[in-house]
């Protein structure tokens, strides 16, 4: 059961199938790169995000984000615009982007009317391309691995549905020994205490009304444990902490309410001494996020829980982004838009900040464009960073100095 992404119309032309079969790039890249003939490395810390009601792919320099918010409109971003000329696919939309942990991809995610896509961007070129390897044609992102280097794919979901993990350069691919309904899977952080390795947790579901658990294994798939069972709920976005000894993950009731209000638990880093943190949207796909130093938690909250048109329909949601600290379990609001709807944030790569995007205007009114702001994990006002983009699923990339 995947649980799906809250999206935007966006207009894509796409030949996914065509294209990589042919194994042709979608995009001819960023135009430094272009004009240069090479890769250019990204030597400080960038922002990229989606951008235009024709969608492009947009960076911009963000080693210093405040300077970046005050001098905003005058900020150069080089853009890939994917080309509308190829008129092989159908409509399709974006719906969210998830860059690897070693800055050096960016992992697309799209959806379109013949089902889900996974395109990979490389963000020193802008290159793109089918991430799914031959013979597979759909797929949904699941994670990366903690050095960046493959991914968690699942492919087929209608068919074969199988989780793969594949390598990010090189496109080949391992079959992960996981039972047939998996949703969801993470690989834990390699840490040199750990004994024995990698671990793989993963969620899986038999569908509506037969809740969900998650399991952890070995990477060759021995050593098996369920760490949740739990007939009544749906267990969404269960993710490691940076440090491995931590789990969150959001439990949604397992009903047929699409966009409902869930909660945001923690347990230990083998699943045990579980506890409830605070209420969190649910439905929408917004996974909790941990800080690069794993002290802290960021997630959205839904502010009109009572709102029925809410529970039924993605664009009715009004959110903002928390905070809870892992140690504590001490809470607080980081966003305070009021009537507006607030994507999942992205942590800057030391921690300090988060990247979001919401619909909120400068003088507080909702239901407009949406643009990329940014706001001080540590408390204080939020800050624009595009002007009327259309811009959403901002990702924060490291320099090669981390």
């Amino acid at each position: 059961m995947a649980v799906m992404s809250k999206t935007r119309k966006l207009s894509l032309a796409l030949a996914l199938v065509s294209l990589a079969a042919l194994g042709i790039t979608l995009v001819r890249g960023w135009s430094s790169a272009v004009a240069s003939g090479q890769a250019q490395s990204l030597d400080s810390d960038t922002l990229f995000f989606v951008s235009g009601s024709q969608p492009a792919i947009q960076r911009m320099r963000a080693n210093d984000p405040e300077r970046l918010a005050e001098q905003a409109a005058s900020v150069a971003a080089e853009t890939v615009q994917i080309d509308a000329n190829q008129r092989f696919g159908a409509m399709c939309e974006i719906s969210g982007m998830h860059g690897s942990p070693d800055g050096r991809w960016i992992a697309v995610d799209v959806n379109c009317e013949a089902g889900a896509h996974t395109l990979l961007l490389e963000a020193s070129t802008g290159r793109l391309r089918p991430a799914e390897p031959d013979p597979w044609r759909e797929s949904f992102f699941l994670n990366w691995t903690p050095d960046g280097d493959a991914f968690l794919l699942r492919v087929d979901p209608g068919g074969d549905d199988l989780t793969l993990l594949v390598n990010a350069r090189s496109g080949r691919f391992t079959q992960m020994d996981t039972p047939l309904f998996t949703y969801d899977a993470v690989l834990s952080p390699n840490l040199p205490a750990q004994a024995g390795g990698e671990r793989v947790l993963y969620a899986v579901s038999r569908g509506l009304g037969f809740g969900s658990e998650v399991w952890v294994m070995d990477r060759s798939g021995q050593n098996r444990e369920r760490i949740i069972h739990d007939p009544a709920h749906v267990i969404a976005y269960p993710r490691w902490s940076p440090t491995g000894d931590a789990i969150a993950y959001i439990r949604m009731p397992d009903s047929n309410v699409p966009f409902t209000v869930g909660e945001l638990l923690l347990t230990d880093g083998d699943g045990r001494n579980a506890r409830v943190v605070a209420q969190a949207d649910a439905g929408h796909g917004y996974p909790p996020v941990w800080s690069p130093d794993g002290q802290q938690v960021a997630f959205v909250v839904r502010e009109n829980p009572e709102d029925g048109a809410a529970d039924i329909a993605a664009p009715y949601l009004e959110s903002n982004i928390h905070l809870v600290e892992a140690a504590t379990g001490r809470v607080r609001a980081v966003t305070r838009f009021e009537g507006a709807l607030v994507d999942g944030p992205t942590w800057s790569p030391d921690g300090t900040w988060l990247a979001f995007s919401t619909d909120s205007s400068d003088s507080g009114q909702a239901g407009g464009v949406f643009d990329v702001w940014l706001v001080e994990a540590a408390g204080g006002e939020a800050r624009r960073v595009t002007r009327d983009a259309d811009a959403r699923w901002p990702v924060w990339l490291p320099g090669e100095r981390r």
